[in-house]
């Protein structure tokens, strides 16, 4: 197991380029199961989830490479419609073989995902709006069992659903009749799977609204014939609010390109009002840290556009040495404070109640060992190893590289003083 050393108080400055997004590379990948074809995915990030999510397509017959920064998929020979429950437990983003599984051959079976644990995440949802699309779904313990073809019609969520919009998507693309479904999930990694689909044939219309209309393609029954895509993958929003997070935690300036400021307003605007300046451009931000970091007042994390859940534990991070007292809500998962523990062993103040973090600001972090438990969570510890004062070891570091790639050779880019080793 590794782990990542680092010597805080060092300001990163320069520049950084901001990769493939993680949450767009996954449901595109299960999305090439789809259509049959040689799919040439540009910019998808070389990180542990995408190689499980490569393990489970080449589980079902596709044939992958990697040519630089292109991931190459040949989903001409998918003749398998059952994802085992060993590659299911990898990540929970497994779970969008659901929809592309039914679409390709009418039927699929699928594990209860495993993932990040940071609160109770059921795929309930899932499972309604398939039932509700006329496919034929039946649950065994944790096995989930689907038959059948999308009848078309109306779905309303209950919830804005990422995953759960993305599913019925694929699903519905075999659909005899059109698909309209309600209530769904905007994030702009939703319109970049429309994006996709619509590369390879299909009629999807509305994602980043809160209706998307699918048409069905009755005509999968019958197989299509294959075709050929190249797709860029979207830029990560929450890799680039990672590292901007680093940069202004540290006292540092950096210029960040491949990356709108329109993806990530939401975060902006909270850092602007911790006194950090932000010069936007087309595909560009500059961003330049105050001499004193002060409160950003009261966090909630939203459904986009509102302020993201997969950046709170970053922002609680960065609120621990600011002047004043700050509170987060998190709306979305339950468990989601994982690191306060950790962080309160480096000196920050904060107490949690419920959905609720109180953060008073202290005036620097003390570097100790300390361990993540999800992604994010061990992301947030990187960034509070940073700004310490010391030596910070971040141990099981696994979490990490499920979401960034080379996260700390793009530190050490900008100047800080990082290392992965072996743990002792």
């Amino acid at each position: 197991m590794d782990c990542y050393h680092i010597e805080g108080g060092i300001p990163l400055r320069g520049e950084y380029r901001v990769k493939g997004a993680k949450n767009s590379a996954l449901p595109i990948m299960a999305a090439t199961v789809c259509r049959a074809g040689v799919h040439e995915l540009y910019d998808c990030p070389r990180i542990e989830d995408v190689f499980v999510m490569e393990k489970i397509l080449q589980s079902l017959g596709a044939k992958t490479r990697w040519e630089d920064c292109c991931l190459v998929v040949d989903s001409r020979g998918v003749d398998e419609c059952a994802v085992s429950r060993e590659l299911m437990m990898g990540m929970r983003s497994s779970v969008f073989l659901l929809g592309s599984l039914l679409a390709r051959c009418g039927e699929a079976t699928i594990y209860r995902p495993g993932g990040c644990k940071i609160g109770e995440r059921p795929i309930d949802m899932h499972i309604s709006g398939l039932q509700q699309l006329g496919i034929e779904v039946e649950v065994s313990g944790e096995r989930v069992t689907c038959r059948g073809h999308s009848v078309g019609g109306t779905v309303t969520l209950p919830y804005p659903s990422v995953g759960a919009t993305e599913n019925l998507i694929m699903a519905a693309l075999s659909g005899d009749g059109d698909t309209i479904i309600e209530n769904c999930a905007a994030e702009p990694e939703i319109a970049d799977l429309q994006g996709f689909l619509r590369n390879c044939g299909f009629q999807v219309h509305g994602a980043g609204t809160d209706t998307i209309f699918i048409k069905g393609s009755s005509s999968m029954h019958c197989k299509l014939p294959p075709a050929d895509t190249m797709y860029f993958i979207l830029e990560d929003r929450v890799e680039a609010a990672t590292y901007i997070m680093a940069v202004i935690g540290t006292g540092g300036r950096a210029l960040f390109r491949n990356i709108r400021h329109e993806l990530v307003r939401e975060v902006l605007r909270p850092l602007e009002h911790m006194g950090a300046v932000i010069k936007r451009y087309d595909d560009m931000l500059e961003v330049v840290s105050p001499r004193n970091l002060k409160s950003p007042g009261i966090i909630i994390t939203e459904p986009y556009p509102g302020f993201p859940t997969d950046c709170q534990p970053q922002m609680l991070t960065l609120c621990t040495v600011a002047k004043g007292l700050t509170t987060i809500r998190e709306e979305i998962f339950e468990s989601r404070f994982t690191h306060k523990k950790e962080l309160v062993k480096m000196g920050a103040n904060i107490e949690t109640c419920g959905k609720n973090a109180i953060i008073k600001g202290v005036s620097s972090l003390s570097g100790k060992t300390v361990e993540a438990l999800d992604l994010r969570g061990g992301a947030a510890l990187v960034l509070a190893g940073l700004m310490a004062e010391g030596h910070t070891e971040v141990r099981n570091i696994g979490h990490i590289d499920r979401g960034y790639q080379d996260f700390d050779k793009g530190i050490r880019e900008l100047g800080g003083l990082i290392e992965r080793r072996t743990c002792d």
